[in-house]
């Protein structure tokens, strides 16, 4: 039997990614089950204009946290060789930046409330920045474990911390501190997080010594890191803003809902992806093995068949259906924004996974370009919706930018020779009609219902379309990608030799379980 953290071994394989992205993904599945039912408790005791202050006043703690965290923890996960000093710096310099952040937080919010006309927002903004206090360190120390193959004890210590903050928010709410109770949410849960680590020996990662890191050299690659993090930040969150100057709390409300509702699985998706395929690519890059043709194609892939399946079928499908049945009465608007909201996280996630190809193989000027095509088109979206005073429009403007990135990616990979524009094309039309014909199904079982009665008639209508789609599945790319003749989800590189067979049968502990 496997010690209980023999999950720190120094090697990281493909197949171990398969176990790793396997915790990852696990656990993120049960965070996402706790914050849909926090979502269906705080939709039904929290008002739309309320939640709009909170969801405007969220965005800009997120701002300032590109600066609390500054990249650390993407630069923690792609380093080459992780020493014990280089993490002491990157807790100094996350605690430094964090405390800076704390007090910013404090003085300007009665600004920031007043430039939305919202004075509601300067105790939630306040309470929000108390996260400062212990975020980063937490986000450091969580990095490292992932980063040293501890998926598992990341895991934990993640959803324990989730778990505290949401009961807090949960407790608050009830005792009436409401709204505030949602933004006590977060610093709590940074707080156990936190606390876990710290205090349990067994948690804490076996780091190898080094030479001496200051905290100031870690600005320049972790800042560079963060920059990029802030203009895709600038890009997700600008219809918010602009909801919340031009439309008013409640309808900042009920998009904010919508776009937390499909957001939140594209987040999880892409956490896990990024979290079990960076640490992968990062030990390849310190080899000298660069990523190859086929690792990003399958990358591509199964970023692919999440955007365009899953997200055609349950997010634009199932999906105002289950937003009405999760919220309640009085977020009609919500529920009718699902479905361009929904084309927004996927397209975003299809992106963000892009991101890990290009990043890894240090394009930063494909980074670059993606990045400000983004912002451009959804800058030009949401200048046609203030026009046209639609918040449809505006909903679509984040999609759109999202789409146009990803064009630019495929050009790039295409010239790099990673991935064919037509191979590339190929995959998303097939995936995109699997997903249309589920959405279209659901949508259609689901008219004219209410909400419980719509989401089961929508999963029966797709029924036969699972069914065909079992018996054509050799033609979709994703089962070519996932079948398990393939053997593994990443394939060896070229000169790498394939795992063994034998090896695959024996009963020998494997390098890394997680």
């Amino acid at each position: 039997m496997k010690p209980a953290d023999a999950d720190h071994a120094p090697a990281i394989g493909a197949r171990s990614a398969l176990h790793w992205l396997g915790w990852n993904w696990s656990g993120s599945a049960v965070l996402l089950v706790l914050q849909l039912a926090y979502t269906m408790y705080t939709g039904r005791t929290v008002t739309p204009g309320a939640f709009g202050a909170y969801a405007i006043a969220l965005t800009m703690i997120q701002l300032l946290g590109y600066v609390s965290n500054g990249g650390l923890a993407t630069y923690v996960l792609r380093a080459g060789v992780l020493t014990r000093p280089a993490v002491r710096a990157a807790w100094r310099l996350g605690t430094a930046c964090g405390v800076l952040c704390f007090l910013v937080v404090q003085t300007a919010a009665p600004l920031v409330g007043s430039l939305w006309d919202m004075p509601e927002m300067t105790p939630l903004l306040r309470l929000l920045g108390c996260q400062f206090l212990v975020q980063p360190a937490a986000t450091v120390v969580i990095a490292t474990l992932r980063r040293t193959g501890r998926a598992r004890t990341a895991v934990t210590c993640e959803l324990a911390g989730q778990a505290s903050g949401i009961a807090a928010g949960v407790a608050l709410i009830a005792l009436g501190c409401n709204p505030l109770g949602l933004a006590a949410a977060q610093p709590a849960a940074a707080a156990v997080t936190l606390a876990i680590v710290t205090l349990r020996p067994t948690a804490r990662p076996a780091l190898p010594p080094g030479p001496p890191v200051r905290a100031r050299e870690l600005l320049a690659p972790s800042g560079f890191l963060a920059g990029f993090g802030l203009l895709e930040f600038v890009g997700t969150s600008s219809p918010t803003w602009t909801a919340g100057h031009f439309f008013g709390a409640g309808a900042t409300g009920a998009y904010s809902r919508a776009s937390y509702f499909v957001g939140l699985p594209s987040q999880v998706l892409f956490q896990g992806l990024n979290s079990a395929a960076t640490p992968l690519l990062a030990e390849r890059r310190a080899s000298d093995r660069l990523v190859g043709g086929r690792a990003a194609e399958h990358v591509v892939c199964a970023a692919s068949a999440a955007t365009f399946v899953g997200f055609g079928a349950l997010w634009c499908g199932l999906g105002p259906a289950a937003l009405g049945l999760l919220l309640g009465p009085g977020w009609t608007l919500a529920t009718a924004l699902v479905p361009l909201t929904a084309a927004g996280a996927g397209m975003a996630l299809l992106c963000r996974s892009g991101m890990i190809v290009d990043q890894t193989r240090h394009a930063g000027g494909v980074v670059l370009a993606t990045q400000l095509t983004v912002l451009s088109t959804t800058f030009a979206g949401i200048a046609v919706a203030v026009v046209e005073q639609s918040l449809v429009l505006l909903a679509g403007a984040a999609a759109l930018g999202q789409a146009a990135g990803h064009l630019v990616q495929i050009g790039g990979w295409h010239r790099a020779g990673l991935l064919h524009t037509g191979t590339a094309l190929r995959m998303h039309a097939i995936h995109a009609v699997i997903g249309a014909g589920l959405g279209g199904a659901a949508a259609l079982g689901g008219a004219g219902r209410p909400p419980a009665a719509g989401l089961g008639y929508g999963l029966v209508c797709m029924l036969p379309v699972v069914l065909l789609c079992a018996l054509l599945r050799r033609r979709i790319p994703l089962y070519a990608v996932a079948a398990p003749r393939r053997g593994c989800c990443v394939p060896p590189e070229h000169g790498t030799p394939a795992p063994n067979h034998s090896e695959r049968e024996s009963g020998s502990p494997r390098p890394v379980t997680t």
